[in-house]
């Protein structure tokens, strides 16, 4: 029962974070989660709850971004999802978490610094992001921080309610060619997570609520700098975690 309690506030609150300020909900949750489940299960569970989220939002910013801008992301993200989705069923519980947490943990640094890279191979770009995006959506389920830094260097949206729009679209779909490819693999198992799952809606729901009340008046960049503290935390725990129990 505590274990649900833990998961049902994680996704809350990652629900509100990501409404917020339009991006955080994965690399929230996945480490926190993973302090409590198997992380084959996290993986699964950010997929799905993830998914969710991205319906409840865009309802609201159906009139922000469209999906043409993010189709040359996505068809790039499903050639990369493939291969993750198939190391997933060859890795083991120990080496899945310390991946998530490495990656995490990187990711945090670069995106805590803002980090720009200028090219002017634009479709060669697009392209490794999105298939990096893909392999990461599929094997940890974090796929945001190379589409995200990807937009923040490209300076491509300036207006924050275009920039949630075009992201809540990318995540939508990559959710979607997630599940259908992991379901393939044999690796997505939503028998075991339905009831987390069922759980979750009222929970994202509360999330999604409250953060929509207060998108347009927060400052978004405070919000940012607080989820990535607790992205740290939380990647710097699951790595601990995992070495733990290999020195018993």
């Amino acid at each position: 029962m505590l274990t649900e309690i833990y998961v049902l506030i994680v996704l809350m609150l990652s629900s509100f974070l990501h409404t917020v300020t339009g991006f955080g909900f994965v690399i929230i949750t996945a480490p926190l989660l993973a302090l409590a489940l198997e992380a084959k299960e996290t993986v699964m569970l950010v997929v799905t709850t993830s998914f969710i989220v991205m319906l409840f939002i865009l309802r609201a910013a159906k009139k922000e971004g469209s999906f043409k801008a993010i189709f040359p992301l996505i068809g790039a993200a499903v050639v990369g999802a493939i291969p993750g989705a198939y190391i997933v069923t060859v890795i083991s519980n120990d080496g899945l978490k310390l991946f998530i947490g490495i990656v995490l943990l990187l990711a945090t640094v670069v995106m805590w610094k803002d980090y720009s890279l200028h090219t002017k191979h634009q479709k060669v770009v697009v392209t490794i992001v999105g298939i990096i995006s893909g392999f990461l959506a599929t094997t940890t389920g974090v796929s945001g921080p190379p589409v995200i830094l990807y937009y923040l260097n490209a300076k491509a949206e300036e207006n924050k309610a275009v920039f949630r729009g075009n992201l809540t679209r990318y995540f939508l779909l990559l959710n979607i060619a997630s599940i259908i490819i992991s379901c393939a693999s044999g690796t997505f198992q939503i028998g075991k997570l339905w009831l987390h799952t069922l759980l979750a809606i009222p929970a994202l729901y509360i999330g999604f609520y409250l953060g929509e009340r207060l998108f347009h008046r927060l400052n978004a960049e405070i919000f940012k700098k607080i989820s990535l503290v607790m992205v740290l935390l939380s990647s710097i725990a699951v790595i601990g975690s995992v070495l733990a129990n290999h020195l018993h």
